[in-house]
């Protein structure tokens, strides 16, 4: 549960980045504050799935399968 919520963590740091402008990062200035914290969202979602032996790769690969037989919008969301 704990690397479940770093990961949250990290989102809410790539929202931060967002509200301010999208600057670029303090660490890696090349890049800005939101690639940053979207690689390390995947850095620890690479993490927790090798831990506890996830497989990350093909769950991808098949939920991206799945989606792209969805109809556009489905659900009706409105963001």
């Amino acid at each position: 549960m704990t690397a479940l919520a770093l990961i949250h963590c990290e989102v809410s740091e790539a929202v931060e980045g967002l509200r301010h402008g999208n600057p670029p990062s303090e660490h890696i200035p090349e890049f800005s504050a939101v690639e940053e914290e979207l690689a390390d969202i995947v850095i620890r979602r690479m993490d927790l799935a090798g831990a506890k032996g996830y497989r990350l790769a093909e769950a991808i690969i098949a939920k991206h399968e799945f989606n792209k037989a969805r109809p556009h919008k489905h659900g009706g969301k409105q963001f």
